[in-house]
């Protein structure tokens, strides 16, 4: 790893949140498509989406490179080693790994905010914390037609028990979804991504599970989807739904 970093590239949008949120934004250089916040994240040059051209990376004459663990980077780790420039993985595939990965991050940046800002980011999780008599079941659907969920032992998993609630889905990780097993385990909750994913298309895939007839809410997914700083974010509004939902 360089020890002086002055030029870094983030291949995810919530690392790219990270880096703004421990204050080393001005050695981003260069972002994915989709990092598109804080709004200065969009005006950075861009290298490209679940598949980063290696050319534009390799233009920006970067010290370093951040990838997350949730995208698939075997093809850009050669290129980038090939080139001397090391990229560096970051895991937040659960909700307490966000603030130790925010921390590494800003360790090396030099980051001189980082320790307050993942202080900050652990204490508003803390207080997002609900007891319910009830522990509704919720099943995020990130994709309807074919069904693809959040399951068990993710980040989303980990919100719904900070909730209060309970993870609908019986499966770990982001599978596909079997009708006949949300028939079999039916949620009460049903969020879905709003952008990318329409209650129209939510409303046809519930149609064709007779007897389940949940509550369907639409979210932001950049907060839903994101395991980064404005997960608490995503907290307060699932709070909300489900305070909603007695």
């Amino acid at each position: 790893m360089p020890r002086d970093i002055t030029r870094v590239v983030s291949l995810a949008a919530n690392v790219t949140e990270m880096i703004y949120a421990v204050g080393a934004e001005e050695k981003l250089v260069g972002t994915d498509d989709f990092s598109n916040y804080p709004a200065a994240a969009r005006a950075l040059p861009k290298v490209g989406g679940m598949q980063p051209n290696v050319e534009r990376i390799i233009a920006l004459r970067p010290d370093l490179v951040f990838a997350s663990s949730e995208g698939n980077m075997p093809n850009i780790e050669p290129p980038l080693k090939a080139a001397g420039i090391p990229i560096y993985v970051v895991r937040t595939d659960r909700l307490s790994e966000i603030a130790p990965a925010m921390e590494r991050i800003g360790a090396l940046l030099g980051a001189e905010q980082r320790a307050i800002a993942a202080t900050e980011l652990r204490l508003h999780i803390a207080a997002q914390r609900r007891m319910r008599v009830n522990h509704p079941r919720v099943l995020f659907a990130v994709w309807a037609d074919p069904l693809y969920v959040a399951g068990r032992a993710t980040f989303t998993d980990d919100l719904f028990a900070l909730a209060g609630a309970q993870n609908a889905v019986q499966v770990t990780g982001w599978p596909q979804y079997s009708l006949e097993s949300l028939a079999a385990h039916p949620p009460d909750l049903v969020l879905h991504p709003r952008k990318s994913v329409t209650r129209a298309e939510i409303d046809a895939m519930l149609a064709r599970v007779p007897g389940v007839h949940p509550r369907v809410v639409a979210v932001d997914e950049d907060i839903f989807q994101r395991p980064g700083p404005r997960v608490v974010d995503a907290a307060k509004e699932l709070n909300a739904i489900l305070d909603a939902q007695r």
